[in-house]
């Protein structure tokens, strides 16, 4: 039989989460001697006590967490306080001493509850005005691009799947065991390690593989997607075609400065009409496919560009009418 009882397995038969052999263990335990019983009963009253204040704390859990943590190291680093105390209180002292370690040393407690409650806890990311890039927590990076978002539910480490509306580029870290999986609108893209480019606008979706592989699937569809190779799906669609991506124009958000080389006009202007949300229009269907290469600075206004397109070609006449621009 064991001497001591760990307190997380303790606090796992309290809140009845023990299996039938732990919850043989503690009770022969706690019938082994008076310590033990009354150490069950501290832990249990502990426990109600951090219940009582999580249900009446106007902070949410990941606020709580940090208070808790930075109230804990303030803790440590201040000398310890002698208090007397009246041996016929003991009820009431015990309630204290348990607030008390909830606040300051009862670390494993507010760990565990905080833990319980972030699996079901629902993350959502967003990029407004901006691109956004962040590491999720199984340390995959993502680059939103403006007016895109993400969000998942619990840890994201045993469990790993998204929801995106908009428009993501996704560098996954390996984890054979935890598949990578994204959700946009009725398709699933499910990949172990690799990076790709998720596309979502009006029903459409877009997907590009930049390395690795990935699986494509949409009802009783699926394809596997190889390095430089992509796949549109339409809504109306009943197969998965899939294609060559003949450019990387399709992470251009994900650097402050896109080098275009040799990129046919019609291709350029798609991105630029998408990242400065503008209606560029080729009148003349002679500039199309004339290849354009220039330094696109993504801070830098319109007009610069359109500069800078027009001295690749001085032929070119391009007039600007608020947010509408043709080339002609």
């Amino acid at each position: 039989m064991k001497q001591d009882m760990s307190e997380d397995i303790l606090i796992k038969y309290i809140l009845g989460e023990a299996s039938t052999h732990e919850g043989q263990e503690i009770e022969t335990w706690k019938s082994a001697n008076h310590a033990n019983a009354k150490k069950f009963e501290e832990v249990k009253i502990i426990l109600e006590t951090g219940k009582q204040l999580a249900e009446v704390s106007p902070l949410s859990e990941a606020e709580a967490w940090e208070k808790f943590k930075e109230k804990r190291a303030t803790a440590r680093q201040e000398p310890a306080k002698v208090v007397s105390i009246n041996r016929s209180t003991d009820t009431n002292w015990l309630r204290i001493a348990a607030a008390a370690i909830l606040v300051i040393g009862g670390g494993w407690i507010g760990y565990y509850l905080y833990q319980q409650n972030a699996a079901t806890q629902v993350v959502n990311i967003q990029a407004n005005n901006q691109v956004r890039v962040d590491t999720l927590p199984d340390g995959s990076v993502v680059h939103l691009n403006k007016n895109s978002g993400i969000s998942y539910v619990g840890t994201f480490k045993s469990k790993r799947e998204i929801t995106l509306a908009g428009e993501a580029f996704f560098d996954v870290k390996h984890n054979e065991a935890a598949p990578f999986t994204v959700h946009v609108n009725d398709v699933t893209i499910k990949d172990i390690g690799t990076a790709f480019n998720v596309k979502s606008k009006q029903r459409n979706t877009e997907i590009i593989v930049e390395s690795g592989i990935v699986q494509v699937s949409r009802s009783n569809n699926a394809v596997r997607l190889s390095r430089n190779e992509m796949v549109s799906i339409n809504s109306d669609d009943k197969q998965l075609k899939v294609e060559k991506s003949t450019d990387d124009l399709y992470g251009y958000y994900r650097e402050p400065v896109f080098n275009a080389v040799h990129v046919p006009l019609s291709r350029l202007v798609e991105v630029l009409n998408e990242a400065y949300s503008v209606n560029i229009r080729i009148e003349n269907t002679a500039l199309r496919n004339i290849p354009i290469t220039i330094p696109i600075k993504w801070t830098d206004p319109l007009s610069n560009v359109l500069e800078a397109i027009k001295g690749t070609t001085p032929a070119m006449n391009i007039i600007e009418v608020g947010n509408n621009v043709i080339i002609r």
